[in-house]
């Protein structure tokens, strides 16, 4: 059976992948291809140390950090501007739908993407940002 972690972050992906048109990905290397409704990668990132109780009791608590990274791609400065922006809103709207991920996690918290442009030698720009999302939840260890 997988991890608390490794459930929370399956839970993320799935959700994330009922999102229509919009790529979503894994861990996976930078995109080879954005589709045309724009990219998500969600990187693992870091579980922290683990909240124990007094003496080293378990169950163990987690503020779980994990990056999201979108991508929107077109030659045209307010297609990729709106295209992000629709692929923010639509995280924000998929999140804030099951924000307890189906009872794994207590909640979770994210804010606005930190943004920048990236040029493309020889192809459109690309839009991209990364959104924090924190995951709180409960594991039975800190391995489990």
């Amino acid at each position: 059976m997988a991890s608390r972690s490794e459930q929370v972050l399956i839970a993320l992906v799935d959700r994330l992948r009922q999102l229509p048109d919009i790529g979503v990905e894994r861990n996976t290397p930078l995109p080879e291809r954005i589709p045309e409704a724009g990219l998500v990668i969600l990187r693992d990132g870091d579980a922290g140390e683990p909240e124990q109780a007094l003496g080293g009791f378990e169950p163990v608590y987690y503020r779980h950090a994990v990056e999201l990274e979108l991508y929107a791609e077109s030659g045209d400065q307010a297609i990729r501007d709106q295209t992000f922006d629709e692929l923010a809103t639509a995280i924000g709207t998929a999140l804030d739908a099951d924000p307890t991920l189906g009872g794994l996690v207590f909640g979770m918290t994210y804010g606005r993407p930190e943004v920048m442009t990236d040029a493309v030698e020889g192809g459109p720009a690309i839009k991209t940002g990364t959104i924090t999302l924190v995951l709180d939840y409960e594991a039975p260890s800190p391995l489990g």
